[in-house]
């Protein structure tokens, strides 16, 4: 099998293109264009590049925050449960009535009010009797089981 080819090589004189004036203006208006596209390009992907760099930067900073929040929020679950755990201040008041000897003659009425801090009890009571003046007393107390 051969194949036949033809060459034609000018030694003697470099090629020239011969080109009409508009053409000539086309050709230097695409090459104008040509480096401006070239130089638009170049700063759309610097800008790309730094929004790319900043948004790694903002999933960062959200990433902190985060773990930022669960750790405040694994702290407050913490401190409500030692709160919870603590018995708060209470605050009673009775009305009631008193006898001596179990029996019903000459029965107390009284109001009482107080504050019971874990096993302390801290008051004042107020008593009424039928034959009697109203006398107040005050009330401390102390939990034994």
């Amino acid at each position: 099998m051969t194949f036949k080819s033809f060459s034609q090589k000018d030694t003697l004189r470099p090629p020239v293109v011969t080109l009409t004036e508009s053409q000539a203006k086309q050709v230097i208006k695409d090459l104008i264009q040509y480096d401006s596209l070239k130089l638009i390009t170049e700063k759309l992907e610097d800008r790309l590049s730094l929004f790319e760099q900043k948004e790694l930067t903002l999933l960062h900073r959200i990433r902190l925050k985060d773990s930022i929040i669960s750790t405040k929020n694994d702290f407050i679950s913490i401190q409500e449960d030692i709160i919870n755990k603590k018995q708060p201040i209470k605050f009673n008041g009775f009305v009631g009535v008193q006898t001596f000897q179990a029996s019903l003659v000459d029965p107390i009425l009284y109001f009482q009010t107080d504050v019971q801090l874990k096993k302390i009890t801290l008051g004042a009571r107020v008593y009424a009797q039928v034959n009697s003046t109203v006398g107040y007393g005050f009330v401390f107390q102390y939990k034994i089981f």
